[in-house]
């Protein structure tokens, strides 16, 4: 039997664009793959102005720009609305910030030019898009979403909303953090909520951000200032699910006094530019990244706390390992790409990674924030205390910011070539 496709990925975000591409790319065109996406991207016409900057920005680590420059759409983007951070600047709430306290490093001494770019989702995703639209090999199922699956011994066959169905060696869950398709294949997710909301919106300054990335753990959790290419930080302000009630009914003149006491004046008085929009944090790790003709990638398989900024990168390279791995597997064109073996190996591979990465964040979690009910933690301020010791020592500072910029772990070739 003839399947329509080899793979189809299920998700057509920055992850599931990713894994179709790369799989494209690695294998020069051999593969046969469908994308199945409910909700394209808007097109942004040719003559129109840059629009403004999202307000969901990722922090893509170096590693992930290597995954994007193999797919060839890097150098679209650098055009764009990126912004190189140079150093990175963390500090605790209980320890003032000068140059004794917290942790601090830069792309200089990891011999690196920048240790990553801040990166518009939005924009990186029509990109994306628009690479996989020119592709000979790739197929977009737009307007669409799975309904039903069926897995057999030679195929998965996938019915869509649109009342069609097609069928392939592999399927894809690369679908989100409340992933349909991984609902439908019934594979467990253990998972739960941080009980706390992300705050993110534009922020003008009056001090210059300097190419740095700012970070500040307080009790109630971290609240980050990214570069923007304008000039602007996005922030990043996870906290309490109380303390974002009261956050967000601020008018914009008081969240800003606010902000600015809780980021020590770091870039001086800070004005809030833009809405402010917030979305709940919550870690979830899937019982099974595969099984009978199916893997999954990106927050489909796991979802972390942003305060590392590692969600994307974590996807970019499942990404990156799922198609190293098939490609490896894969004896000549007809090859089946949902060999159970196969797949198998690409579980062994993220599993373990990802596993490592989920655990540090939860820990981070539990120990920079300490208790926010106590005007006091002991626990808080040990935390305090251990970045300036991290900070002065040099190999232990050294892999921190190894792991900061994606360099941590086993990575894909896509991931580690210039």
């Amino acid at each position: 039997m003839s399947s329509d496709y080899d793979v189809v990925v299920v998700g057509g975000g920055l992850v599931g664009l990713s894994t179709a591409l790369l799989l494209d790319t690695l294998s020069s065109g051999k593969y046969r793959i469908g994308i199945v996406e409910a909700r394209p991207p808007e097109p942004v016409a040719s003559d129109a102005a840059l629009p403004e900057v999202g307000l969901r920005v990722s922090a893509i680590s170096p590693s992930s720009v290597a995954i994007l420059n193999t797919m060839g759409v890097w150098r679209d983007i650098v055009a764009g609305q990126v912004t190189p951070y140079t150093r990175m600047r963390v500090w605790h709430a209980s320890q003032p910030l000068n140059p004794e306290n917290g942790l601090d490093f830069s792309a200089a001494s990891l011999a690196l030019p920048e240790l990553g770019f801040i990166v518009e989702n939005d924009l990186l995703r029509r990109a994306l898009w628009e690479l996989a639209r020119q592709s000979a090999a790739i197929s977009l199922l737009p307007s669409a979403a799975p309904n039903t699956v069926a897995i057999g011994d030679t195929e998965a066959r996938l019915g869509l909303s649109d009342g069609t169905t097609v069928s392939s060696q592999l399927i894809v869950a690369a679908d989100g953090a409340n992933s349909a398709l991984r609902q439908l294949l019934g594979v467990k997710n253990s998972e739960g909520s941080y009980g706390q909301r992300g705050i993110v919106a534009h922020i003008a300054s009056t001090q210059p951000h300097q190419s740095t990335a700012w970070q500040r753990f307080l009790r109630t959790g971290p609240v980050a200032l990214l570069p923007l290419k304008d000039g602007r930080c996005s922030l990043v302000w996870s906290c309490e699910n109380s303390l974002a009630d009261e956050l967000l009914a601020l008018d914009d003149e008081a969240f800003s006094r606010r902000l600015t006491e809780a980021t020590e004046g770091a870039l001086g008085e800070l004005r809030c530019v833009s809405q402010r929009v917030a979305f709940p944090l919550a870690y979830a790790h899937a019982e099974h990244y595969t099984g009978s003709r199916f893997a999954l990638v990106g927050d489909a398989a796991h979802r972390v706390h942003p305060l590392a900024g590692q969600g994307v990168n974590l996807g970019l390279l499942d990404a990156a390992a799922l198609a190293e791995t098939l490609l490896d597997g894969r004896a000549g064109v007809r090859a089946d790409a949902g060999d159970a073996l196969v797949l198998r190996r690409y579980a062994r591979w993220r599993r373990r990674d990802n596993e490592l990465t989920l655990g540090m964040m939860n820990v981070l979690h539990r120990l920079f924030a300490g208790n926010p009910a106590a005007s006091d933690s002991r626990l808080a301020k040990l935390a305090g205390r251990g970045l300036a010791l991290v900070n002065g020592i040099g190999p232990l500072k050294r892999r921190f910011a190894e792991h900061a910029v994606g360099r941590g772990g086993d990575l894909p070739a896509a991931a580690r070539r210039q």
